[in-house]
């Protein structure tokens, strides 16, 4: 099969995130080429013909769609929907699934639509409208970036009044989500609803005062004390045999509510009281032979070739 990878151009000042999606697409290319695929490589561009024009020449069969760093998590959208416009198959999240998880609050008001359990939140617009988040811990997050951008242990703060958080979400790029205290779980899930074995990020030896983030640092910062200090856990004890099924559970309503089809990750919040809290779907999760997403396959029994012909072979 005649395959092309769509991806990102990086420039020399690439963020650490942005050079991981070219580790990605390097070792994707790898895994198809040992499956016997032919594998060409195409950069996206904002220019829509242009990319058209790329997909259009190759011949491919199929995209593979590594597109991660625009400018938006809105704009996410347009590789998909470009392909569907040319009649192409694109491996990866939907255009439809990939806009409606970008608008991180948007999301949320699907989620509880649904009756799923998710923190509170309040936005610029609702900020004197509410009181609750007073004196409570709140995270501020971006509501239009992936890759944990903008989230780190300073986006956690208390608020004493309504006008010290409005002017903290004055630009109205930032949202404030009830900050939940506990663990932290990511669930990934196979094209089709397959769900993976369930993944801990655990916060290790992490002083009494250090809030437990698993912000930029924590993810793509190798020398950093939270990427040195969150390790990753497949092996739970009995007790916890009932809760890792209702995470099980949640994902997949969830990937079911976004009308997922290709592959996806939920990360979820477990308070004192196990109450599970879903934070949000990452649609095009990253594919890293070292990722999450890969490492729970891994647990399944589906190396990492076997992953990748599984995406390609469910579109």
């Amino acid at each position: 099969m005649r395959i092309l990878i769509l991806t990102d151009r990086l420039s020399s000042q690439a963020s650490l995130d942005s050079k991981d999606t070219q580790l990605q697409a390097s070792q994707v290319r790898q895994a198809l080429r040992s499956l016997g695929h032919e594998v060409s490589v195409a950069y996206f561009s904002m220019n829509l013909a242009i990319t058209g024009r790329s997909i259009e020449r190759s011949g491919c069969d199929k995209v593979f769609n590594l597109v991660e760093n625009l400018n938006s998590a809105s704009l996410l959208c347009l590789p998909p929907l470009l392909c569907q416009s040319l009649g192409v198959d694109c491996c990866g999240g939907s255009a439809r699934t990939l806009l409606l998880t970008a608008q991180k609050t948007g999301a949320k008001r699907l989620l509880v639509s649904a009756n799923l359990p998710t923190p509170r939140w309040v936005e610029q617009r609702d900020v004197f409208d509410q009181r609750w988040y007073l004196g409570i811990p709140l995270i501020l997050k971006p509501i239009d970036q992936e890759a944990s951008l903008g989230i780190d242990e300073s986006s956690v703060r208390v608020f004493a009044s309504q006008e010290e958080l409005a002017t903290a979400l004055a630009d109205g790029h930032l949202f404030g989500e009830e900050y939940i205290e506990g663990r932290e779980f990511s669930i990934s899930v196979l094209p089709g609803g397959e769900v993976l074995p369930v993944a801990e990020l655990c916060f290790v030896d992490y002083p009494s005062d250090r809030i437990k983030v698993a912000g930029y640092e924590a993810k793509w910062e190798v020398d950093s004390f939270a990427y040195q200090h969150t390790q990753r856990r497949f092996a739970f004890p009995d007790e916890d045999s009932d809760l890792i099924g209702t995470l099980g559970e949640l994902a997949l309503k969830t990937y079911r509510l976004f009308g997922s089809s290709g592959p996806a990750r939920v990360d979820v919040r477990v308070d004192g009281n196990n109450r599970p809290f879903i934070l949000e779907m990452n649609s095009n999760p990253c594919l890293e032979r070292e990722s999450g997403y890969a490492a729970a396959a891994l647990q399944a029994g589906i190396s990492y070739e076997q992953l990748i012909e599984r995406l390609v072979e469910e579109v």
